[in-house]
């Protein structure tokens, strides 16, 4: 709640216009910008309507504007076409439209009584008007017909004190003069949808009302009894009960209000003598200014510049000065704090879902039961418990991939067998294993009970025994008797004679002096710590090897 706390924390000081316009010589009841902000009208008790251009800061004396009677309102529909205004006395009415272009002028009757607020849709199509008659119409402002109303606004005989269409304009927000009573109308069905309050209190305050968070929600200063109207509610639009916190920091009658076309700023004025400025999201009191005798206040279309009234004697003036960037800044940033939190608090992931209403259950896919192998008591233990492993065997895991060259063959891969039929020696398996110290007697029963645990390949070189803890010998697997190794294809031929021979390191793996178990794992599966092992291709010469019938193989390379 925007109370002492943050009246406290906001800045008090003079406001410093950047122009003043003077000219009227009776109070300026009302005052609006044209859509592109360099231009205004004003109307005024000296039965006047004057147009200023802001740039140059004085009035456009052709286009001015003589009235019969005092003006209390004058609005600019929002694509420029329409200037209305409207006044008059206790027992007329004056509500005139002129179009911008052409310059006619249009005349609306029917109002008994003098006129005190009028508006103009968000489609610039219809104008509403309150009137002291204590009722309020809706016009067509192209034909000047009436189009719904009148709307009885109050069954005491009270002036209307504002009115405001929604944005849809489906509605008509409608507060009586005293600040006591608040409604909605429906347009279309042009009946009372809800009511708040009753007449009653003192004094008269023409304090307009915004409809807010997507015509939801209504704002305006009102009072719950019979003083006066110091402090800003926001009501909802259905019910007209109060939403969130009040905006609480005058102390005298609140004259005026003025809400930026973002809904992030909130400008206020009151008898105390002060424009105070708010943050609207978070009703936060962001600066307090210190102006004698003010009347209205009014942003500009982009927000950054404020123009007020002030009347002192018979001195009159329109007021034009920058809104403090600091304060643009806070409210900017208070709307998107309080955005960011409701979209969290809306979202899915915090939402609970309706009372009653529950998950459906997740499905459960039936899985095909498969039958218990069927064991022979007779049969040794290691084929039971092959039969209940059901281990697979590295052969049968899918057909070996081919190189385009049958020499070209990495070393971790056993030959071909295109290759290993060339060998005198044929050998019908292989394995890579590490012999535990024959102390281990557990191993020595797995190697020789349970055998089929021991990776086997039908074709490749002949088994190597590696010892535990040495590194592992990449040519160990396929030095065949009838190739020998002839250089490194990781290196060109001109760099092999720099690169260092020292205890044949190129011949060595690159595995790290770990147990047999974790290299002969390794090296089974190329990795090595945790990274991809590429291991290096040797050119192999063939070896002439004498048959048994005296001829010689005949010599030529490949890659492996």
């Amino acid at each position: 709640m925007a109370s002492t706390s943050t009246k406290a924390a906001a800045m008090k000081s003079i406001l410093t216009p950047s122009t003043t316009l003077d000219g009227h010589g009776e109070l300026i009841r009302s005052i609006s910008y044209f859509p592109d902000g360099e231009q205004m009208i004003s109307g005024s008790e000296d039965k006047t309507v004057r147009r200023w251009d802001l740039k140059a800061g004085k009035e456009i004396v052709r286009v001015r504007g003589v009235c019969e009677e005092d003006v209390w309102a004058v609005a600019v529909s929002k694509n420029g076409q329409w200037v209305v205004t409207a006044g008059g006395d206790w027992n007329s009415a004056v509500l005139k439209v002129c179009e911008v272009e052409t310059g006619i002028v249009k005349t609306f009757e029917g109002h008994s009584g003098q006129i005190t607020c009028i508006d103009i849709s968000a489609d610039s199509t219809l104008l509403a008007s309150g009137a002291k008659d204590a009722t309020a119409r809706i016009w067509n402002l192209d034909t000047g017909k009436l189009v719904a109303g009148p709307f009885n606004s109050s069954p005491w005989g009270a002036w209307v004190g504002a009115v405001r269409f929604s944005q849809d304009s489906k509605k008509l927000a409608v507060r009586l003069d005293m600040g006591t009573c608040l409604e909605v109308w429906d347009v279309q069905k042009q009946k009372l949808d809800v009511r708040i309050g009753k007449w009653g209190g003192v004094g008269f305050t023409s304090v307009p009302v915004f409809w807010t968070n997507q015509n939801q929600n209504i704002l305006t200063a009102f009072t719950f009894t019979a003083d006066v109207a110091w402090t800003i509610y926001e009501f909802n639009a259905s019910t007209l009960e109060t939403v969130g916190a009040s905006f609480e920091g005058h102390t005298k009658t609140i004259e005026s209000l003025a809400l930026s076309f973002d809904c992030t700023l909130l400008a206020s004025t009151s008898h105390d003598d002060t424009i105070k400025l708010w943050a609207f999201e978070s009703r936060q009191l962001l600066a307090s200014f210190d102006v004698h005798k003010i009347h209205t206040v009014i942003f500009s279309p982009s927000s950054r510049q404020l123009a007020y009234t002030t009347f002192i004697g018979d001195d009159h003036k329109i007021h034009i000065c920058n809104t403090p960037p600091g304060v643009l800044a806070q409210a900017g940033a208070s709307a998107h704090k309080n955005s960011t939190l409701n979209n969290l608090l809306n979202s899915d992931a915090t939402r609970r879902s309706p009372a009653g209403r529950r998950r459906q259950p997740v499905p459960v896919i039936p899985m095909a039961q498969r039958p218990p192998p069927t064991i022979d008591p007779q049969q040794p233990v290691f084929l039971r418990l092959r039969q209940l492993l059901r281990f697979t065997s590295p052969t049968n895991a899918g057909p070996p991939v081919q190189p385009r060259n049958p020499l070209d063959v990495p070393a971790t891969l056993p030959l071909p067998s295109s290759l290993s039929g060339q060998a005198t020696t044929r050998f019908n398996h292989f394995e890579i294993s590490s012999p535990p110290p024959s102390s281990n007697g557990i191993t020595q029963f797995i190697r020789q009970h349970l055998s089929f645990l021991t990776p086997r390949h039908s074709l490749g070189p002949p088994v190597v025994e590696v010892a535990a803890g040495r590194k592992v010998t990449r040519l160990a697997v396929v030095k065949l008797p009838e190739y020998k190794k002839v250089d490194d294809t990781r290196h060109p031929p001109s760099q092999q004679a720099t690169m260092p021979h020292e205890n044949d390191s190129a011949d060595i793996d690159s595995l790290p002096d770990v147990h047999w178990c974790k290299a002969f794992l390794c090296y089974y599966s190329c990795w090595s710590h945790g990274r991809l092992r590429m291991p290096p291709r040797w050119r192999l010469e063939r070896v002439d090897i004498p048959r048994q019938d005296g001829a010689a193989n005949s010599s030529h390379g490949g890659r492996t």
